[in-house]
């Protein structure tokens, strides 16, 4: 295994990943009954706002890691730059819905932590993206026209609707009808 060959985005994502594997077993949210004790909960007491973004973030760890490493390779035909992306922005979004979200609970190093580590798998994931050539705004144009441009062009019949001159742009032109008079040829020299 050459660990030259790993990049910063994969560096990034994988140390990312591991810091949230070892969050989720810490304690995420407490509960103090004054000189009484405490309670804790970590990642797995929650489904979607723990377990899910644990699964998340240490898949896409462990899958860079072998990538980089050149133990497993994923697909050519399968966008992991872009998946990847979407995923660790998902897993994100749970984990600030779970931080914000505490139910009158102290958050504790845990929750600090996974969120900290998910934000460095973000910013990986999106090195990564952006390295293999990917473009934000490219990919909501693509996202837009894709599901704007088929209900704008079923709904007008003429293809003019907002959204169809990017999808039209990548097409090319119809061919001419037949009944139009054919343009004469060239001179012959």
């Amino acid at each position: 295994m050459d660990l030259s060959k790993f990049k910063t985005h994969d560096w990034l994502i994988v140390g990312g990943g591991a810091v949230f594997l070892i969050a989720g077993f810490l304690p995420w949210l407490e509960l103090s009954f004054g000189g009484f004790g405490s309670v804790s909960a970590n990642a797995f007491d929650f489904f979607f706002t723990g377990i899910v973004p644990w699964l998340i973030f240490v898949a896409l760890g462990v899958l860079t890691f072998l990538g980089a490493a050149e133990i497993f390779k994923l697909p050519e035909t399968f966008p992991a730059p872009t998946v990847f992306l979407g995923a660790a922005a998902l897993g994100l979004l749970l984990v600030i819905i779970r931080f914000f979200y505490t139910q009158d609970l102290d958050r504790a190093i845990g929750l600090f932590l996974a969120l900290i580590a998910a934000a460095v798998v973000v910013a990986g994931t999106y090195m990564n993206f952006t390295a293999t050539g990917g473009n934000l705004a490219e990919l909501g144009q693509k996202l837009q026209s894709k599901s704007g441009g088929s209900a704008s062009d079923a709904g007008s019949g003429s293809g003019s609707g907002s959204g169809a001159g990017e999808a039209a742009s990548d097409d090319p032109p119809p061919p001419p009808p037949a009944d139009e008079e054919q343009p004469p040829p060239p001179p012959s020299s």
